[in-house]
């Protein structure tokens, strides 16, 4: 009984919420969206510039395979119209880009399609005068959807743009629109942004994750999930290589890699200056010379090593582009020695080397901060100078270096700071002071990607 009434008040919540839907671009992507719709009680338009396409979809007949699809595409007919022409779908409030975005020769993302379907959309909403949303969903370089959205500012039409990529796999897409994949939504109007949301509504559940962001950032986050994807694939590939060159199991490997999500789970990962300590650099140096050794080339971990010691190398260049050039000496005070917190071990951390540059320079001189390792760092530079609290290391300093995320470090008044230092400017490494408080108080900043 308790069944029969929750599908009652759902479809109940389908009508009351129904929406006219045009989607731009019948393929995998497009055509599952429409299935998607339709389950959650709209009426969904399906445009597509090739005739044929349209003429299979028409007689029932799929351009692709995906399970469980086609019954969801054509159970009510009366709910969705194939078309070859915009014309046609100018009463939708709703107009999803689903159009692909291939690859140039050069790597380069080609954005015809995308770009055809935005601007005929721009024409036949204006024709009407009324308030629209354009959603794309089609994969797009960083940047993309701002210059969409400045477009549509130039032309001063009242039509809210929202970027909702898609996450789904051929062969699963339903399966993972329902119950795995999140909903990202970014976008400059809220109502807009909600608006997309509640077309969701009805296949929303307590497990399913949604974020709301700006459009560089949902951009970010659906090429990071690719890229991220497909690193894993190809590191386990390596490894496969391995294993088969040392009577080794793969599928044991992989179970034991599985296990390190207990100790660095994927969503606890934060950026910093780059790896350091006792183990990773030595060993993935070493593991670096046992995949040469076997004659993989172009080997992930090679490169991870090339990234770890560029990475580092960009704090450093931070902090000769901040200070800029003069004659006079400034003072560099670095907040944290050892490679994480809570440890004095000093080993590969990335002060070390952002140390050793910086003490190339005539016209630095270099105040350091720690609550455990100035000992073993004194050791190795013995002609810094190291303070047992962390204002006293920011007294006149020209440029402030957060490199480890002590307690006491996170702990700093920045207000009090702003007093001390002769030139407010701060690089935060990890990321542990709020960009808003660094604002108030006046100080240039550099942290790792926090807006």
């Amino acid at each position: 009984m308790k069944q029969q009434f929750y599908l009652l008040l759902l479809l109940f919540s389908s009508f009351l919420h129904a929406t006219h839907v045009t989607i731009v671009g019948c393929g995998y992507v497009g055509l599952t969206m429409a299935g998607v719709l339709l389950k959650c009680g709209h009426s969904v338009v399906c445009v597509d510039i090739n005739r044929k396409k349209i003429a299979q979809l028409k007689n029932k007949t799929l351009p692709i395979y995906e399970p469980q699809l086609k019954e969801l595409l054509f159970a009510d007919e009366s709910k969705i119209l194939f078309v070859n022409t915009l014309g046609q779908a100018a009463d939708s409030e709703v107009f999803f880009i689903c159009v692909a975005t291939p690859t140039e020769m050069n790597g380069a993302c080609d954005y015809s399609f995308l770009y055809a379907a935005f601007h005929e959309i721009l024409d036949e909403c204006s024709k009407t005068g009324e308030s629209k949303i354009v959603c794309v969903k089609s994969t797009v370089p960083p940047g993309t959807l701002r210059k969409l959205h400045d477009i549509i500012k130039e032309k001063n039409l009242p039509i809210s743009l929202v970027y909702n990529p898609e996450f789904m796999r051929e062969g699963s897409a339903l399966e993972d629109v329902y119950n795995t994949n999140p909903i990202v939504l970014a976008g400059e109007f809220l109502d807009a942004v909600q608006r997309i949301e509640e077309l969701y509504r009805p296949i929303m559940h307590s497990s399913l994750q949604i974020i709301k962001t700006n459009f560089e950032t949902a951009e970010l986050i659906k090429y990071g999930w690719n890229a991220f994807s497909a690193l894993r694939i190809a590191y386990v590939n390596e490894l496969a290589l391995l294993c088969r060159a040392f009577d080794a199991d793969i599928s044991a490997v992989v179970q034991g890699l599985a296990l390190s999500e207990g100790l660095l789970p994927t969503n606890a990962l934060k950026p910093g200056p780059g790896y350091g300590g006792s183990c990773l650099p030595k060993d993935v140096l070493s593991f670096s010379k046992v995949v040469a050794d076997q004659g993989i080339a172009h080997s992930i971990i090679h490169h991870i090593i090339n990234s770890n010691n560029h990475h580092i190398g960009t704090v450093v260049q931070d902090i000769y582009r901040l200070l800029g050039k003069s004659r006079q000496k400034k003072i560099i005070t670095l907040l944290g020695l050892s490679y994480k917190p809570c440890t004095d071990d000093i080993r590969n951390a990335p002060a070390i080397e952002i140390i050793k540059a910086l003490s190339k320079r005539h016209d630095i001189r270099i105040h350091a901060y720690d609550p455990q390792a100035i000992s073993n760092t004194r050791e190795l530079f013995p002609d810094i100078t190291y303070f047992d609290s962390p204002y006293q290391a920011m007294q006149d300093a020209d440029c402030i270096v957060v490199l480890t995320e002590w307690d006491e470090i996170k702990k700093i008044d920045l207000d009090k700071v702003a007093l001390l230092c002769n030139k407010k400017v701060i690089i935060d490494t990890r990321n542990i002071f709020d960009t808003a408080t660094l604002k108030r108080t006046g100080f240039t900043y550099i942290n790792m990607g926090v807006p």
